[in-house]
C-alpha cells in the first residue's frame, strides 16, 4: 500500500492508511535503525546455530526455537529492506 504507513508486530505487517505526507527522512532513519538491529540479532542466532557444541547438547526444543528465532529475523529484515526501497 503506497498511501500507509505500516508496522510491523510479532512478524506481522499492518497498515494504517494516511491521507498527508510522512517525514521520509525520519522513517528512513527508524527502518534503518530497526534493520541494523535485526541484522545484529539473526548475526547472534546464527552464531549460536553455528557454534557444534551447543546444537550437539542442547535439547531439540531449543535448537528449534533457535531455528525459528532465525525465520522470524529474516522475514523481517526482508520486510523491512522493501520498506526502505518503497520510501527511497
Amino acid at each position: 500500500m503506497d498511501d500507509a504507513i505500516s508496522f510491523l508486530e510479532q512478524n506481522v505487517e499492518y497498515f494504517i492508511p494516511f491521507s498527508e505526507n510522512i517525514d521520509k527522512e525520519e522513517e528512513l532513519l527508524k527502518l534503518n535503525a530497526d534493520l541494523k538491529y535485526a541484522e545484529g540479532f539473526l548475526q547472534s542466532v546464527l552464531k549460536k546455530l553455528s557454534n557444534e557444541k551447543f546444537v550437539n547438547s542442547a535439547p531439540e526444543s531449543v535448537i528449534a526455537l533457535e531455528r525459528k528465532k532465525q525465520a522470524d529475523a529474516e522475514d523481517k529484515i526482508k520486510i523491512l529492506k522493501e520498506k526502505i526501497a518503497k520510501l527511497k
